[in-house]
This record gives C-alpha cells, structure tokens and sequence, in this order.
C-alpha cells in the first residue's frame, strides 16, 4: 500500500509540475570524423564507428554519460591540450604519445598488411615485393621502408578506397594499408573472397583510448567498462558488427593448422590427468558467467524501461486522471448533499469503482517496472495485449489501431515480459508513424502446430535491407535520438521465453511487419 501511495504521489506531481532540463554533466570524447569504420560522420550527419560504440557500451556498463565531438584528426589530436575534450576516443601508442597522453587498455592491434589478388601466387612475403608496383597512401608512414626495395614501384593515392579498387582491376601488385579498414571496406564491396594478406604484419601498435597524461582516475574508470565490456561479450559483439569477415592470411592460414595440432595433441593429455579438475573449474565459470549475463540483460531492460518511462507515466496520469475528476465532483458537494439519500448511495457505489480502477492502474505499473525472475505462464493473449495497449493508447493520437485476434488464443509466456515487449514493438512504430498521412498498425494472430503466430505490421517509414539486418544488434538504431537497445531487449525476452521473433521491411516508406512464434498455451481452468 505505501508503494503505491508513492507511486500516485509521483504522477500527480507528473500531472501538475512543468519539466525541468538537465545541463549535461559527462566527459566529451574527440573522435576523427574520416576514419571509417574506427570513426566517422555518415552521408546522414551521424556519427558512428568502431570506436564510438565502444565508448557506449562503457557508458551503458559504468554509467558515464559522454558527449561526442566529431572533428578533423589533426584537431582531435590537441583537442585534449587544448581544452576541448577530455577523452580521445582512439589512437596509436608510440613513445611519444606517451609522454603526452594516458592509454588505455589495448581495444585492439593497430598493424598494416600487404594484400593481394587471391589468384596471385608471386608474392608470398615482402621480399617478393621487388620489382613489383605497389599502392600507398599518400604520406603513408611506410613509404620509405618500401621505397627501399630494390625496383619497386610505388603509386600513391588519396584514399584508401580508390587504392583498393584499383587492385581489384588488377592496376598493380600489392596494396600495403591498415588491416582492419581495407578490412571493413571489402566486407562493404563484397569483395572479401578475392584478396588475401600475405606475409607478417608491419608497423604493428596498439590502439586504445586517450586521455590527460595527469588524469588517472578517468583512466581507472575507461578501463574498468572496457574489461566489463569484454567480459560480457558485448565487445565481440561490436567487433564482428564492425570488422565483419577477416581477409584471408596465408601465413595465419598455416601456422593455425600447426598450432591446431599441437594444442589438441596436449589437451588430450592434459584431459586424461585432471578431467575431474576440469569439470568443478568449468561449472564453477559457467555458473559466474551465466548470472553475469543475466545482470547485463537486466541492466539493459531497465535501461530500454527508463528511456521511455515517461511515456507509459504520462498515459498512466491520464488514465488516473478521470476517476479522480468523478470521484473530486462527489466531494465537492457532500457538504451540501450530505442530507440526500439518493446523492449518498451514487456516492458510495461510484466512489469504490473508480477508486479500484485507480488501484487497477497503478497494479499494472509496478508490475511492469518491478524486475522479477520471468515465471512462464498460461496467458489470454488478447487480454494480456489489451493491458499493454492501455498503458500507450495515450500516445496513439490518430493512428488507426486494427486488431483481428481469437480471444480464445493461449499463449506461454512470462506476463511482465510480454508487456514490456508489446510496448517496445509498439513505441517504434508509433516514432515509424510521425508524418505519415493516414498511419495504421494492424495485429494480427494465426495457431498452427501448437505455436501462435503474432504479427504487428504498420505503414510507416520501414527500414532497407542493409539495415535490417542489423536490427537486434544492441545500440543500432536508424532514430535521430534513438538508443539501440530496445530490439536487442525484444530479442532477448524472445530467446528467455523460447519463442522466435523475425523483422521484415515491407519496403521503404512503406513500413514493418514483426512476426514473433510463440507457443501455444492452455485455458487456466480453475
């Protein structure tokens, strides 16, 4: 009772006060704004990468907040000295940067690789490159190294992709440039089968995070979110969203095959000795492993709560406010209607009903804001999505809403789940719906097999096929001021509750279908 009394205490305060806005109380974080796939300002004014993904996901483990500023690399570099920032979000360890510059630990190995056409046979390390044409970047540190070979070539260019297509023509031998961004840019022209790296990898640095060379604390907490990150696997995750498929490395390619061999030859052995051992250490992992995901999950589901929070309170206020209208109409006049019969028996069956339809209310919202283990249950599917769409019909305006449900339908699922993935999936077609003449979100359901197949489809803006696919990876959003967490918390609800959840575009600018296959479940009969 004292919860909810807090609870109708902080939506009427919702109800009567003016917002206030924060100033922003962070670090800003310089970054390149030419430096894909690390960093870089798309065609759309966004700025997006590698690296800036990295400071987000510390941001969501540590509770950070940054602002970023996209600038010139040569600007970014003194940005810190210069008052502007206080973080660098990447760059390249050297002796000299240290004495001017903290780093962080490693996010990853910087080097430089020498490709090749995958049916050239010729060169197979950087002596072969005598005599050969090789393409550079323009002021590229190793130009020297390879000028120094007897013979060679060397045509330079301004960017790294007008290199790369010329390789792909087959214009020269070799291309000498950054691993990872050669990388990235074949994975975009799909051209990742036909290069390959040969020999070891020059000019080798690690590459991490920037800041004051006085400035410990800051660096303590970048580098405690940047193991919690790794730990979780939210970085392999941004790793592989990023750098995609490796281009094949012949010398990689075969010193795998040796060391595969040997490793599997002395895990055998060592298996044979202390299985036993093995087993305890490795239940004992997976045990920690195991709660330190689910933390990570329930951090990200408050989080996805929170950013829309204000929403579902607001239509929630408004809900609350009608019983209080009526019930206020029979309080103002009891002092004159105290002698009326009739008045007084209106007043004692009114007053209860709407009191209960409050209570009703504020039942559903903590319910939905209270975390709790997920319990699978038999749940009315259309009930269960009528309570849902009353918690944001507020938000609805004129969007025309068609539901063509059996209200017979069963489904297993945990019933706060289901909430907040109905909301979820409901909030992003109604931001899909802003200036869309004649906006329509249709429901609908189909049994078959002992599975409910539930879709939500509207007329929106839609999505196009490159980034479709990436609509479950967490903090990938195509909203001007979205997270990217709110699909990745659907798709992790889906997985928890064994169901399966598919996105499909209709087109641009012709909207989404969300399908979600959910098993069926059975009349609670008492």
């Amino acid at each position: 009772m004292k919860k909810k009394v807090i609870i109708l205490f902080i939506l009427f305060n919702i109800i009567l006060s003016r917002p206030s806005f924060a100033t922003f109380e962070g670090y800003r974080v310089a970054g390149d704004m030419h430096f894909p796939p690390y960093e870089y300002v798309d065609e759309n004014g966004a700025f997006k990468g590698f690296n800036v993904d990295v400071i987000k996901a510390i941001s969501l483990v540590s509770g950070i907040e940054f602002e970023f500023l996209p600038m010139k690399w040569e600007e970014a570099y003194n940005s810190i000295e210069n008052g502007q920032a206080d973080i660098i979000q990447g760059m390249k360890e050297s002796l000299n940067r240290k004495e001017k510059f903290l780093f962080s630990d490693s996010i990853l190995m910087n080097s430089q690789s020498i490709f090749v056409l995958d049916s050239n046979k010729d060169i197979k390390d950087k002596k072969d490159l005598r005599g050969k044409t090789i393409a550079l970047l323009k002021e590229d540190i190793i130009y020297r190294e390879i000028d120094s070979i007897k013979d060679t070539k060397i045509i330079e260019y301004d960017l790294l992709g007008e290199a790369l297509d010329g390789l792909l023509d087959n214009k020269f031998d070799a291309l000498i440039g950054n691993t990872l961004t050669i990388n990235y840019l074949c994975n975009e022209k799909a051209s990742i089968d036909e290069l390959r790296i040969v020999g070891d990898a020059l000019n080798e640095q690690k590459y991490g995070i920037a800041v004051d060379k006085d400035d410990q604390f800051l660096l303590a907490k970048l580098n405690a979110g940047l193991l919690e990150i790794q730990k979780n696997g939210m970085y392999d995750s941004l790793y592989r969203k990023w750098f995609g498929t490796p281009i094949k490395d012949t010398k990689t390619q075969n010193e795998t095959w040796w060391k595969i061999t040997i490793v599997v030859f002395m895990i055998l052995i060592s298996l044979i000795i202390i299985v036993q051992s093995i087993n305890n250490k490795l239940k004992k992992v997976v045990e920690a492993k195991t709660e330190e995901h689910k933390v990570f999950i329930n951090e990200l589901r408050h989080y996805d709560k929170l950013q829309f929070m204000d929403k579902i309170i607001s239509s929630i206020a408004h809900e609350i406010r009608n019983p209080m209208t009526s019930i206020k109409m029979y309080t103002s006049q009891i002092k004159n209607k105290i002698d009326n019969k009739v008045f007084l028996q209106a007043a004692s069956e009114d007053i209860p009903e709407e009191i209960d339809r409050i209570d009703s209310l504020i039942e559903e919202f903590i319910e939905y804001t209270s975390p709790k283990k997920p319990i699978i249950e038999n749940l009315n599917l259309y009930k269960e999505l009528m309570k849902s769409i009353k918690i944001v019909k507020l938000q609805m305006e004129d969007i025309e809403l068609k539901i063509d449900i059996n209200k017979d339908y069963y489904i297993k699922f945990d019933s706060s789940q289901f909430k907040q993935l109905v909301l979820n999936i409901f909030l992003n077609s109604i931001d899909a719906l802003k200036d869309i003449k004649d906006p329509l979100i249709e429901i609908s359901a189909d049994k078959d097999d002992e599975e409910i197949t539930l879709l939500f489809k509207d007329n929106g803006c839609g999505m196009t096929e490159d980034n479709l696919q990436y609509i479950f990876e967490p903090f990938y959003t195509t909203k001007e001021f979205g997270n990217g967490v709110g699909m990745f918390v659907i798709k992790q609800i889906v997985d928890e509750n064994d169901a399966n959840i598919l996105a499909e575009s209709l087109g641009e600018e012709k909207g989404m279908c969300i399908s979600l296959k959910i098993k069926e479940g059975e009349l609670n009969e008492k």
